[in-house]
């Protein structure tokens, strides 16, 4: 056992020496963000830091939420830290949203979750947070007269709406589902009839899928206002509804928040480096904002809601879960 655990800490070092190589020409982008935050405002800079960390929390409440549908009661605190944990492997390299993914269903599964509510809860949450992504979008568009995509927007939505529809008619019928399954005669679907069984003690009611959804729009939110309190940090004035000189709008940041989640998504670059810092800066340069303005605020936002969060994260991952041997090579492992 003290082998198993001294290998365990080997390979959490030997992954944490990996990442200091691999991004050792991004130490720029830490240096020229603790010198603009220096210069920012206090206050606004400890709300980005409180939104960032808030928009964690609301997630974790909607792990909470989902896995109380299987009748899995789990604290606060213990989704909080695989959030925490998960979003650290997720953001900072290529092959880390997969072993996230990995992460949080072996730690579900050992507060006693089965397959199907961990599956349930990895549809679940991410249809609903795409869902809410698309709406933030088109409340843009319709009120704050933001220039993008309506029809891509809706469709979107439409999208996710039924997906999620189909998912819990699913989990409703279960029996009727494996009845049907049971008659096709295609690869695989006797394995899922079977699977769908386990489906039986899944229920999310009306009144806690509404929790789910707000929770998940708290999520975005507070993301957004992160971005927010970053802008006003950086002009000392807070972004509203009608531009300034040298100032943005509220308008300009939403515009700003969304292109950058699509340049995150893509993931050309580890965390997006460069990739969302520009999809940051261009919105808010077109909607008034100085391109000095725009840079610092772009940085001092990327350095608290990506780098800080994404420290503490690894922090928490390797004295919670590389301890308990949650490891990169044993959650590869193939028994």
């Amino acid at each position: 056992m003290e082998k198993r655990k001294l290998l365990s800490w080997c390979i959490s070092l030997g992954i944490l020496a990996a990442l200091g190589w691999f991004f050792r020409e991004e130490l720029d982008f830490l240096q020229e963000g603790l010198r603009r935050l220096r210069h920012a405002e206090l206050g606004p800079v400890l709300l980005v830091t409180v939104f960032s960390f808030g928009g964690v929390a609301a997630m974790s409440q909607v792990m909470r939420l989902l896995l109380a549908a299987g009748d899995n009661r789990v604290p606060l605190r213990e989704t909080f830290a695989i959030s925490m944990a998960s979003n650290a492997w997720s953001t900072t390299l290529p092959a880390g949203p997969a072993f996230a993914a990995v992460l949080t269903f072996q730690v579900q599964r050992r507060w006693g979750a089965s397959v199907a509510l961990c599956s349930y809860f990895l549809f679940i949450s991410a249809l609903v947070s795409s869902m809410w992504l698309a709406l933030i979008g088109i409340a843009g568009v319709f009120f704050l007269k933001v220039d993008m995509a309506l029809g891509s927007l809706l469709a979107t939505v439409a999208l996710m709406m039924v997906a999620m529809a189909v998912i819990f008619w699913m989990t409703e019928h279960p029996a009727e589902v494996s009845r049907w399954l049971g008659r096709r005669s295609f690869r695989g679907a006797r394995r899922l009839a079977a699977e769908m069984q386990h489906f039986h003690g899944i229920h999310l009611s009306r009144w806690a899928f509404s929790r789910v959804a707000t929770w998940s729009l708290l999520h975005r939110l507070l993301d957004l206002l992160a971005l927010w309190a970053s802008v006003w940090a950086v002009t000392g004035q807070p972004p509203l509804f009608h531009a300034a000189e040298n100032h943005t709008t509220i308008a300009g940041v939403a515009l700003a928040y969304l292109t950058a989640k699509l340049a995150g998504s893509a993931q050309v670059t580890p965390a997006g480096l460069g990739t969302v810092e520009a999809a940051i800066i261009t919105p808010l340069v077109a909607t008034g904002l100085t391109a000095v303005d725009a840079t610092s605020a772009a940085v001092i936002y990327r350095l608290i809601s990506f780098a800080l969060v994404t420290i503490i994260g690894w922090i928490i991952y390797f004295a919670h879960y590389a301890r308990q041997g949650l490891t990169y090579q044993a959650l590869n492992r193939k028994d």
